[in-house]
């Protein structure tokens, strides 16, 4: 992240009744010995090129040592301590690892797997004076929570947090953010391929002014956000 200095904290993502107890991975540390239920990122910088497959869980992306068991139904919180832009949407994805607590750490995340569970964008107001969602998050103390779907099958997941900060002109910087979850629960259902898109490819570039298409994505128990 360009304006984003080396010395604030981290995003961290946890079960809100556990906030405290999550295991964070802070960048700029060396990874060895940490262990944490975020997958590693080496800086602060945003991701550009929509076609780049950091996309998916920011650079380097590396798997994850640890995850955090969640019910099927609960909130989880992203806290982005400092976050310094606050014009911009949030979307938060999940896409499905497999059956055992441990299998998202062989899942590379690369592909049609991803189902939202939260976005919002432009809540009211004007572009450059109204409350975005970034905006929110920072006046809520730096948090954003979305609810896992109640009904939602149990398994590994990969939960996705991207920030879409738009303060420079024709130039959206993406700021993704991915944790490994083992959802429980009684749930059997599961997103049908309408819901699912790819990562890379859900965002496309116009090839002139750097815009975004938007994939036509439904969102899976967004509730007012879709």
């Amino acid at each position: 992240m360009a304006s984003w200095v080396p010395s604030l904290t981290v995003s961290l993502i946890c079960v809100a009744s556990t906030y405290n107890a999550c295991a964070r991975f802070f960048p700029y540390y060396p990874a060895e010995g940490q262990s944490s239920i975020q997958r590693h990122w080496a800086d602060f910088r945003p991701v550009i090129d929509v076609d780049l497959s950091t996309l998916v869980c920011n650079d380097p992306g590396t798997y994850a040592e640890e995850y955090a068991t969640v019910a099927a139904g609960a909130e989880i919180e992203a806290y982005y301590k400092g976050w310094p832009h606050d014009i911009g949407p949030i979307i938060a994805w999940m896409a499905y690892c497999g059956p055992e607590p441990t299998s998202c750490s062989s899942f590379n995340g690369t592909g049609r797997h991803y189902f939202k569970i939260g976005q919002a964008g432009l809540l009211s107001g004007t572009i450059h004076e109204g409350m975005w969602a970034q905006k929110q998050m920072i006046a809520n103390n730096f948090t954003w929570s979305v609810t896992i779907p109640e009904r939602l099958k149990g398994g590994a997941y990969l939960i996705r947090h991207e920030l879409i900060a738009l303060h420079v002109p024709f130039t959206p910087e993406f700021y993704p953010e991915c944790a490994h979850l083992y959802v429980v629960g009684s749930g059997t259902e599961v997103p049908g391929d309408e819901y699912l898109a790819s990562i890379p490819g859900v965002w496309k570039k116009d090839g002139k002014s750097s815009g975004l298409l938007v994939a036509r994505v439904a969102c899976l128990s967004c509730e007012h956000a879709c």
